[in-house]
């Protein structure tokens, strides 16, 4: 079995994490890729990986069977955006915080990379978004993959936004409010969480709609089919509103152009072991969070 390292080089001791996990993948006969980025490729030779397994991202993900996210939460979405178009699952070991989206903690990592050499684990394919703006003058502007969600906001902060949600093409109604929300399952224990919408299993292929401090009473979030496609406007009285997708990719769009957000035909993988059950581990992780709050 061939697996590529994909490390947060900012984790604390990500040095020893990754040579002991480069030893035990050995002592299971996994054989260890890592990336050819400059800083991650100079730790690999630290640990005495051989320079044919330091491949180039495209290559490397063409060439193995997993891929394991060392870090936190935005560790495994940014490879989950690079990653979902060759099929490859991802498993994430939590070197951060909470971690909802790592199947790994740093304690089970022994036996868990035992787990994988042996096949005990399931792949769980889930949906993610994609996004384009269709400009005034007719040309599309293709978005970076939604792994969480895309919020539509003013730039200023706290500044009431309107905004024109279509689904289907069929106006639905408008919103006046801080923001739209408009979420996968994976995502609808992040930004969406916080603002008061469902928590999906990441399992289901639904798209979830919650707004952001609604002026109104429209403060419902809405699930929808992942066939339904929405259209994204705002009244001209709004000159120009912002998007954001994952908190990392930004674009502007005006009250000229029509932002489309829909699901990817291509699942993200990831995977899941079988005596992991999604709910039981969400709440043990934000029990432990609130009980380091207090």
């Amino acid at each position: 079995m061939r697996v590529a390292f994909i490390p947060n080089m900012g984790k604390k001791n990500i040095l020893s994490v990754l040579e002991t996990a480069v030893k035990l993948c050995k002592d299971y006969k996994m054989d260890v890729y890592f990336p050819e980025d400059e800083e991650v490729k100079e730790i690999a030779k630290l640990i005495h990986v051989s320079s044919d397994h330091i491949l180039p991202k495209p290559e490397l993900f063409k060439h193995v069977d997993m891929a394991l996210s060392f870090g936190g939460d935005g560790t495994i979405i940014h490879l989950a955006r690079q990653i979902f178009p060759y099929n490859v699952p991802i498993c994430g070991v939590n070197l951060g915080e909470l971690g909802f989206l790592n199947q790994i903690e740093i304690n089970q990592l022994e036996c868990h990379l035992q787990r994988i050499y042996k096949g005990d684990y399931n792949i769980e394919k889930r949906n993610h978004l994609h996004a384009y703006i269709e400009r005034a003058d007719g040309t599309i502007t293709e978005l970076e993959p939604i792994i969480n969600e895309v919020c539509i906001t003013k730039y200023e902060p706290a500044r009431m936004a309107r905004i024109n949600l279509s689904i289907n093409n069929h106006h639905t109604q408008m919103y006046p409010a801080d923001g739209l929300i408009i979420s996968s399952a994976t995502g609808s224990t992040g930004y969406n969480l916080s603002a008061g919408g469902p928590i999906m299993t990441p399992d289901n292929r639904s798209i979830i709609v919650t707004p952001l401090a609604p002026h109104l009473i429209q403060g419902v979030s809405m699930v929808l089919k992942e066939s339904d496609t929405l259209q994204i406007t705002m009244p001209e009285r709004e000159p120009e509103l912002h998007i954001c997708i994952d908190g990392s990719f930004d674009y502007t769009f005006t009250n000229k152009d029509v932002l489309h957000v829909k699901s990817n035909p291509v699942y993200c993988q990831f995977v899941r072991f079988k005596d992991q059950h999604f709910f039981s581990t969400l709440f043990k992780k934000l029990s432990s969070r609130r009980d380091e709050l207090l």
